[in-house]
């Protein structure tokens, strides 16, 4: 009696559980409509093409965005750094207490360590931008990403060269 219990149980149960296959094959063994998408193990070079395109354009695409940010962080440093020191000269002007003062002024030194660094993260970003951008240009791709890629790059260039004289 206990036998046939068990072997009743494990009959439901294998019929509760799906087989352990993935969504594409089991759509090939019921021949449904939907879309099916090439395994690696079908078409080893081209799916390995459209992975590696697609990554190097998500790569561009993160790298042009990366470029876009450290130029708007720069922007934002700048002003901070004239904002502190419209405020240290006020301070000075008005002879505000000698603590206070100091205080600002390291503030302001700060703030003003803080736009080499930025010129420096925006170099190198710069760099891997125009990198991956002839990566891609080698392999004569197309698309907006491209066209970002060398706006920006201009973009950055006009912001990097002012510094570097």
């Amino acid at each position: 009696m206990c036998c046939s219990l068990q072997a009743s149980a494990a009959a439901a149960l294998s019929s509760l559980s799906p087989p352990i296959c993935s969504a594409a094959t089991r759509r090939r063994r019921e021949g449904t409509g939907l879309l099916s998408f090439p395994t690696p193990h079908e078409h080893p070079v081209s799916s390995f093409f459209w992975i590696s395109r697609m990554a190097t354009l998500r790569n561009l695409k993160i790298k042009t965005s990366t470029c876009k940010r450290i130029v708007k962080e720069l922007r934002s440093y700048e002003k901070e750094v004239e904002k502190e020191a419209a405020k240290t000269a006020d301070m000075k002007e008005k002879g505000a207490d000698p603590y206070d003062l100091k205080q600002q002024e390291n503030v302001l030194a700060e703030s003003r360590m803080m736009v080499p660094d930025c010129h420096k993260r925006l170099e190198t970003a710069l760099a891997d931008l125009k990198a991956t951008l002839a990566e891609l240009k080698e392999s004569n791709e197309q698309g907006a990403e491209i066209g970002e890629a060398e706006s920006t790059i201009t973009e950055v260039e006009a912001v990097v060269k002012p510094t570097e004289d």
